[in-house]
């Protein structure tokens, strides 16, 4: 760690030479022997994001994440004093920020004030009358920096899963589902119970986080009993939200898995669907043979009767289903589609393939031959032409009472998979 202090003390000084201009070093302190992880390292970019949106461009910018740490240099065509308080805005503009360290010098390699002493991450006293003293063993301020990763990393996740589940219901038009034109073929829901939903269910979905964060290495069995718990609670918050409706339950269980996917990669570097999966498959065998001799919820019915194993099938599968059609939903985005008129076209593309067992309760195997049958009609329009064909489509299904719930499900779950893409391994 010395010598990599000393190197970051060389690259500062030949910025300065090489450019004549203020110098900004980015770093995280992170206590301990593990200086980088992909959890230190998502907040850490986070950070660099906000310092960079705050400042003009830099004139020269070096990033480095190795096992040391992450470390990024900047040389700016911009007043010292004015980097460096945006340096301090990032460091103190939230509770993740008390592990940003932002040194910022002046073009004769001064090393600039910032002014009020920063404060001790464990008691908020003046951190370096803690330092002198040694008022806080390592073990306390581990636990205190896990505390703020977690927490922010959480609250991200959380906040993606949420705008996922709002970007489905938004998406327009969807056959027989609610949408921003009508409420398909439901009467209980609207799209306000939707965005209802959604929005009691976030600080769930940071609970399921934190849970998964907290225990990631205690085996899929035992951390799987501990996010069903979460998710119970999450379904009772969402019928409190909803006035009883069922707008998020399959969604709840789906990102659920993908947000504990999420924080172990996190927390180990695994990818994030193979741990979902693992999850997924705690008990499903089991849990299929009685659904068969005693079924008790429609999916378990659609199973006793057709074989269909419907959500817990596809996330003990790795999400086969989403997966495609996040590269699908990646695809329409490539030629300049908007976002919801992407996701609008994807939802076709699941409907032909799926088994919903949405359908095939409302409308058995008949109705779920005729909405593949006529998704892969529409899929085979030219792409202009579908959003007719969509709503068309639409009023057949809401005559027929034909609702492909699971097919949103997996749209929601693209969506989440798209948002957290750039920062978790899938």
């Amino acid at each position: 760690m010395l010598r990599r202090r000393e190197e970051r003390a060389l690259r500062q000084r030949k910025l300065i030479e090489r450019y004549g201009l203020p110098v900004a070093c980015f770093t995280m302190n992170i206590p301990g022997d593990t200086k980088h992880t992909p959890l230190v390292e998502l907040a850490f970019r986070e950070g660099l994001g906000q310092f960079e949106a705050s400042l003009p461009e830099a004139k020269a910018r070096e990033l480095l994440c190795a096992p040391t740490g992450c470390e990024a240099f900047f040389a700016f065509d911009h007043d010292a004093r004015l980097v460096k308080q945006a340096a301090v805005a990032v460091e103190e503009g939230a509770a993740v920020g008390r592990l940003y360290d932002i040194d910022v010098f002046d073009s004769a390699g001064r090393k600039l004030s910032r002014g009020a002493e920063r404060r001790c991450v464990v008691c908020d006293g003046p951190v370096y009358a803690c330092a002198r003293s040694r008022a806080h063993g390592l073990h306390e301020i581990c636990a205190r920096v896990d505390a703020l990763l977690f927490s922010f990393a959480a609250q991200k996740l959380a906040a993606c899963a949420r705008g996922a589940l709002v970007a489905e219901v938004e998406a327009t038009p969807k056959p027989g589902l609610v949408d921003r034109s009508n409420r398909g073929a439901h009467r209980d829901m609207s799209i306000e119970t939707f965005y209802a939903s959604a929005e009691a269910l976030e600080p769930h979905f940071e609970r399921m986080v934190r849970v998964a964060l907290e225990n990631w290495d205690i085996g899929p069995a035992p951390l799987m009993a501990k996010l069903r718990a979460e998710g119970l609670d999450a379904e009772r918050a969402m019928r409190e939200a909803t006035d009883g409706a069922n707008a998020h339950k399959g969604a709840i269980y789906s990102t659920g898995l993908l947000l504990a996917g999420a924080a172990i990669y996190l927390r180990s570097g695994k990818p994030a669907l193979a741990e979902a999966a693992r999850l997924a498959s705690v008990g499903l065998s089991d849990a299929l043979d009685a659904a068969a001799i005693a079924p008790s919820t429609h999916g378990e019915r659609v199973y006793a009767r057709t074989g269909a194993t419907g959500a817990r099938g596809e996330a003990a599968a790795g999400f086969p289903a989403a997966r495609k059609a996040k590269t699908a939903l990646d695809g329409f985005l490539a030629q300049g589609y908007s976002l919801e008129d992407a996701a609008a076209l994807t939802l076709p593309l699941i409907m032909a393939k799926l088994d919903d067992t949405n359908v095939l309760h409302r409308g058995g195997e008949e109705g779920l031959a005729y909405a593949q049958i006529s998704a892969a009609r529409v899929n085979a329009l030219p792409v202009g032409e579908r959003f007719k064909a969509l709503r068309t489509l639409d009023e057949a299904f809401i005559y027929r009472n034909l609702s492909p719930g699971g097919c949103a499900d997996v749209l929601a779950l693209a969506l989440f998979m798209r948002a957290i893409g750039d920062f978790i391994e899938l």
